[in-house]
């Protein structure tokens, strides 16, 4: 994966953890439009959860930066996006989540992917970094 390509990659990854926060942001309105279920309150946990989010998206604008300097970063990523999307689909799957919220995850599913890519394409051998 060319330098510039990994750039894109983790910039559009944090625009799409920024978005996620505004869509989920209770006082929007948005998740209640799009019929997401469950819909973040304003529970206290649900507060952090978007903390979350908005920082892992901070990381994101972090590693595009310098993308291979910051590939642990990438490594704790791709872990955080598959266990929200096995989080989702636990539920899905449970009945107390729907699939307005499934198609939500998917994104991450899709970033997870490419993280694993990027790390596999850009391997510290393959950048001539030891």
């Amino acid at each position: 994966m060319q330098l510039k390509h990994a750039r894109l990659l983790f910039y559009v990854a944090a625009v799409f953890n920024f978005a996620a926060v505004a869509l989920l942001y209770p006082a929007s309105g948005m998740a209640t439009m799009l019929q997401l279920s469950p819909a973040p309150g304003a529970g206290v946990f649900d507060q952090v959860a978007l903390l979350a989010i908005f920082a892992f998206g901070v990381g994101y604008w972090l590693v595009a930066r310098n993308p291979d300097r910051n590939r642990d970063l990438v490594k704790i990523s791709l872990g955080a996006k598959l266990g929200v999307v096995a989080i989702i689909v636990t539920h899905f799957l449970a009945g107390s989540a729907n699939v307005n919220l499934v198609v939500l995850v998917s994104g991450d599913l899709l970033f997870s992917l490419a993280f694993a890519y990027f790390l596999k394409a850009r391997a510290p051998q393959a950048v001539g970094a030891h």
